[in-house]
């Protein structure tokens, strides 16, 4: 009788020809397969090894391998990813769901997805960290710290992948990038707080991130690729995926619903004011204005929902290099829009990733002025009422 052929099949492949299926040569830092098709390549821990190509945190000492919730307790960093993933599942991707569609795909197509890409898994533990870091306040150091880790994993993923792109990773890429903006909007406020902030230069950071969102997007809705975010994108757009409800979880917010309705008719008042300003405006810089302003109107003409162009969290990603190098220089019409837009980001003030962000944006700005004309100066008044400024 014939002896049986001894069995080879790898063990310990990499996760794309596991997700595949298929046999890894396990070779390395790339198995032959994803050399070969310019894949990203990364293998399982095994029990020894939490330190992954997946993207959990790099081996550090004891005090620094685990986050401590509390003195009596340590948490391993697996128990840490459990906890941040349940968190996710059952809080954080309500926090950005606009409808009942939107979070399914949430909480399970991109989860699912991000088993096979662990840069997605990264953005997502990294969004949810910060997340925890603003219900648990007492915690709230050691969830930024994670937060930063799990991001910076993130970024170093999407890095890797991004110039040799292909069309499997147009999606992860994609939702990536949505966390990652998030991401950099939210850290902003959490982690500055106290601090002096560069309103310009927040604009810009958004302004490169969604510019890589909308790459991303066209991306895999040109190739017509089978897509597991088929009918969320058909619907919606890049927009669309911004777009959330009011949600009760942010503890830090006063601003009820009624008292944000009335801070919304006033700045589309305000609004029209100024358009008034730009209309007179016979300088050459007065269709740049005109641009500027008309986007920033169309932005916060639908809160409380996001309309066709992405609300006032994507205005960074249309208005121009012209109006921004305005605004550096202190024309008087580009600060004052750019104020407008501080106050709109107000509206959003009861999103944990937003906050105070339009307040502190709008104190950034005026501590750059050391005299305001008397024709802003009702106008100024008017927009710091609308932040709660008191002189």
């Amino acid at each position: 009788m014939p002896s049986r052929r001894s069995h080879t099949k790898s063990r310990k492949g990499c996760l794309e020809c596991k997700r595949r299926h298929i046999k890894c040569d396990e070779e390395l830092p790339k198995c032959t397969l994803c050399r070969k098709r310019k894949l990203e390549c990364s293998y399982p821990p095994n029990s020894n090894d939490l330190d992954s190509s997946q993207g959990s945190p790099a081996p550090r000492d004891d005090s620094e391998s685990t986050l401590t919730p509390s003195d009596d307790l340590a948490i391993p960093n697996r128990m840490v990813e459990m906890r941040l993933m349940h968190q996710y599942l059952t809080s954080t991707h309500l926090t950005l769901a606009r409808d009942g569609m939107s979070s399914h795909h949430l909480a399970m197509v991109i989860p699912r997805m991000a088993t096979s890409f662990p840069y997605l898994l990264d953005s997502i533990l990294a969004l949810t960290a910060l997340h925890l870091a603003t219900v648990e306040p007492e915690n709230h150091l050691t969830w930024l710290d994670a937060a930063v880790r799990y991001q910076s994993h993130s970024c170093s993923g999407m890095g890797k992948v991004l110039p040799v792109i292909t069309p499997e990773h147009y999606e992860p890429a994609f939702m990536s990038s949505i966390f990652i903006m998030l991401f950099a909007i939210g850290f902003s406020g959490l982690s500055r707080a106290n601090r002096p902030m560069d309103p310009i230069a927040a604009v810009l950071e958004v302004r490169t991130l969604i510019t890589g969102c909308a790459m991303l997007f066209n991306r895999f809705s040109e190739v017509g690729a089978q897509v597991d975010l088929e009918r969320w994108s058909e619907i919606s757009g890049i927009q669309e995926c911004l777009e959330i409800e009011p949600q009760p979880d942010n503890k830090t917010s006063d601003n009820g619903p009624l008292k944000l309705l009335e801070l919304h008719k006033n700045l589309m008042n305000s609004l029209m004011r100024l358009l008034a300003v730009i209309d007179i405006d016979r300088s050459p810089n007065q269709p740049v204005y005109k641009a500027a302003w008309d986007s920033l109107h169309q932005a916060v003409g639908p809160w409380p929902r996001l309309g066709d162009h992405g609300g006032v969290i994507s205005w960074p990603f249309l208005i121009t290099e012209e109006f921004i190098s305005l605004a550096q220089n202190g024309h008087w019409i580009a600060r004052i829009l750019f104020l407008h837009y501080s106050v709109a980001m107000r509206l959003w003030g009861n999103r944990w990733y937003v906050r105070d962000w339009g307040r502190r944006s709008v104190l950034a700005i005026l501590n750059t002025i050391d005299e305001i004309p008397p024709h802003w100066a009702e106008t100024i008044s008017w927009i710091k009422e609308g932040v709660e400024i008191n002189d």
